[in-house]
């Protein structure tokens, strides 16, 4: 029985589910899989072949691929590291949760005012020495004091909030249920933290790409659905996914990232991390290879982790499949009028197929949306 393989990290837009009407869809055979935009590389990981060709532009996600490939034992510490800290969190929920309780319920009872619960919070984290007593944060070099104002700001808002809850849904939160609320407010500075060391990487953090890989990693596992956002202005701006991530811990993945038949499968691929043009150009495609496209969709929000993949690149990459790819393909995308422009009419084969999303982020996905599957090629069609 062949050994099931899981992608490295949850990706927005993967094909995870999609797999099996992927799979009735794939030429009878085929010597090497290329994947021009692999993301978290659902099929990539599930499907054989000789030798196998990944790209994608996100250069840390690419890099996470090569630090497994390679088992980087500096990446692996970093990695251990920023989750050793993050499970030392809960214990020092444990030991303040007393405290910060009894600031909450002095604000819930009115003998705090707002700017006082805030005074109270501020003076409470100022107070903290070597982050909380313990030997919490162990990397080197490190500056506790992102943290410390993420902490500040993130459990005067939460308590703020749970009050106006209270009062909207007319139920006070039970002991147990306040201390989630808290413990989550404190998981959420930490995640802060790294969110905006990750935001400003080039501008005031110069860390080794192993670490930063980390970061990146750590906050696509922890932000809200594993939505990896852009705002205007570069910065990743999702939120940290909430209560139900508490316990959420990376032991299993790390472990995931060692294992023999994953190491193997990317010992057998070469990695890049170029402009989809440029990938195709730099490898020798066969027509007995087999490419599969997971492209970034037509949407107006079409940042492509920081790289723009607008129009004009859903047309490039059209052309080149219509005119010059020498190889059997299948492409998945979303339906669009601008979509069925491109590929319509042009001697390929498209199936329509529903895609539900589970998850619609700032709504920017609908929740019902039609997928295209266009292939060059009959299904079941044999060489």
């Amino acid at each position: 029985m062949a050994k099931l393989f899981k992608p490295l990290l949850k990706y927005p837009g993967g094909k995870g589910r999609e797999l099996k009407v992927i799979n009735e869809n794939l030429p009878q055979s085929f010597h090497n899989y290329i994947e021009p935009f692999v993301g978290g590389g659902a099929v990539y990981w599930d499907i054989e072949a000789l030798k196998y060709f990944i790209n994608d532009i996100s250069v840390d996600l690419m890099l996470l691929y090569e630090y497994v490939k390679n088992q980087d034992k500096i990446f692996f510490n970093e990695l251990k590291l920023i989750d050793e800290n993050w499970q030392k969190l809960k214990y020092i929920c444990d030991i303040h949760f007393e405290d910060l309780s009894n600031k909450y319920y002095s604000y819930k009872n009115e003998t705090y005012t707002p700017q006082e619960l805030k005074t109270k919070i501020n003076e409470f984290v100022d107070s903290l020495s070597n982050c909380f007593n313990v030997p919490l944060f162990t990397f080197n070099g490190f500056d506790d004091s992102i943290f410390r104002k993420q902490l500040k700001v993130n459990l005067y808002g939460k308590m703020l909030r749970i009050k106006n809850n209270e009062r909207k849904n007319k139920r006070d939160l039970q002991s147990d249920e306040l201390k989630d609320n808290i413990e989550c407010s404190i998981k959420s500075a930490y995640y802060m933290h790294f969110r905006e060391i990750y935001n400003n990487l080039n501008q005031t953090h110069n860390i080794n790409p192993q670490r930063r890989v980390a970061i990146f990693l750590f906050i696509r596992e922890y932000c809200f659905s594993s939505m990896f956002r852009f705002n205007s202005n570069g910065y990743f701006n999702v939120p940290y996914g909430g209560i139900s991530y508490n316990n959420k811990n990376m032991a299993s993945k790390i472990e995931h990232y060692k294992e023999t038949h994953v190491v193997d499968k990317l010992k057998n691929t070469i990695l890049y991390k170029l402009d989809f043009e440029n990938f195709l150009k730099q490898i020798k495609i066969q027509p007995n290879d087999f490419m599969f496209l997971d492209p970034p969709y037509d949407t107006e929000f079409s940042e492509y982790d920081k790289n723009k993949f607008g129009q004009e690149e859903q047309k490039r990459l059209a052309n080149y499949l219509i005119k010059e790819c020498p190889c059997k393909f299948m492409i998945v995308i979303k339906q669009t009028k601008y979509i069925e422009s491109l590929y319509k009419n042009k001697g390929l084969n498209i199936q329509y197929i529903d895609k539900n999303y589970s998850v619609s982020f700032m709504d920017r996905n609908d929740k019902e949306v039609v997928h295209l599957i266009i292939t060059n090629y009959e299904k079941g069609e044999v060489e």
